[in-house]
């Protein structure tokens, strides 16, 4: 059996060890930052994700949770599981959104709905088809990948090699594109 060789404050010293620690710490409080991740989302998934990311952020700067006492490191995993929660849901927040659903759930209707925006209720798809393809290919592209297929900006983004922020740009610079072509074909 290796001795694990600790400093003053109780925490290991070599790598190897370090890792060993953070292990440990995953053991010891993983199902008190789980039950916890649920004051922040209901989402299963996501409250998961929560705690394995709190665990890599350790990984990566193990510095920090080194100088933290032992009495005192569950204060410190909550500081750092309220960061990644907050930054986890507004992820989730700014990525969710409603895809374009036919209006009687039958998919040979030819009116679908938007559930976003209201003013657009119900599209004939010959004269969306017309209209898309007026649209230049960065903003279809993104616009279809968004509400046909369903990606979050994130993916967009990755997909394009931009960033998030143009995606939303693209996205909203192609829906008012869309709205003046509605409102040329007296659809609104």
């Amino acid at each position: 059996m290796e001795i694990i060789y600790m400093k003053g404050n109780g925490h290991p010293t070599n790598n190897q060890n370090i890792s060993e620690y953070v292990a440990l710490l995953y053991q010891k409080y993983s199902h008190k930052l789980y039950c916890n991740a649920f004051h922040y989302t209901s989402n299963p998934s996501i409250a998961e994700d929560g705690v394995q990311q709190i665990f890599e952020r350790i990984l990566l700067h193990p510095d920090t949770a080194l100088h933290v006492p032992e009495h005192e490191i569950i204060y410190y995993l909550f500081a750092i599981q309220r960061n990644v929660m907050y930054t986890l849901t507004m992820d989730e927040y700014k990525n969710s959104h409603y895809p374009l659903d036919y209006d009687d759930g039958n998919d040979i209707s030819r009116n679908l709905i938007d559930p976003e925006d209201l003013f657009i209720r119900y599209i004939y798809l010959d004269s969306l088809k017309i209209i898309f393809s007026t649209l230049t290919p960065d903003f279809r592209d993104t616009i279809i990948f968004h509400y046909f297929y369903g990606f979050k900006y994130s993916e967009i983004a990755c997909m394009f090699h931009i960033s998030e922020r143009a995606v939303k740009k693209r996205i909203a610079v192609a829906k008012k594109r869309v709205r003046t072509m509605f409102q040329k074909e007296d659809f609104l």
